[in-house]
């Protein structure tokens, strides 16, 4: 009797977890029910910010092995339109600096540049006289990561 009593038990715990595991790999770790944000952000690192009349154009890491190019033009700074598209913000003790692209559904919401304020940082610099940049009248950023 008693080994009949321990064969139950032993198929009736099987039987749970096998129950258990299906309704465990039924539910995606990522479903957070309405927890879910439609905006997303990547960071790149930034090796230099030229300072030109009309916009920043910006200097950064691309996969960690090549330097891409980013203008941000000036007009994004200003509240006109409701909500900037450009934000900088000071750089904390012991970070390098770093742009933050924010984008929503997919699309450009705005970029916020982490550096130091202090404009004699090596990081900045002035855009060389009489060059062009393009895309100063930009509506939106796009770069290749």
């Amino acid at each position: 009797m008693k080994k009949a009593a321990a064969a139950l038990a032993l198929a009736l715990v099987i039987a749970f977890s096998a129950v258990s595991q299906e309704e465990q790999q039924s539910k995606p770790v990522w479903d957070h029910g309405d927890n879910v944000s439609n905006l997303t952000y990547q960071n790149v690192r930034i090796y230099k910010i030229y300072d030109q009349k009309d916009a920043y154009v910006v200097l950064y890491e691309k996969q960690g092995i090549d330097i891409g190019t980013a203008v941000l033009p000036k007009k994004w700074f200003s509240n006109e339109e409701g909500a900037r598209k450009l934000n900088f913000r000071n750089l904390p003790k012991g970070l390098s600096p770093y742009m933050t692209v924010i984008k929503q559904d997919g699309e450009f919401l705005k970029v916020r540049v982490t550096v130091p304020n202090n404009r004699f940082n090596p990081i900045w610099s002035i855009y060389p006289r009489g060059k062009t940049v393009d895309g100063t009248d930009a509506d939106t950023l796009s770069i290749e990561y």
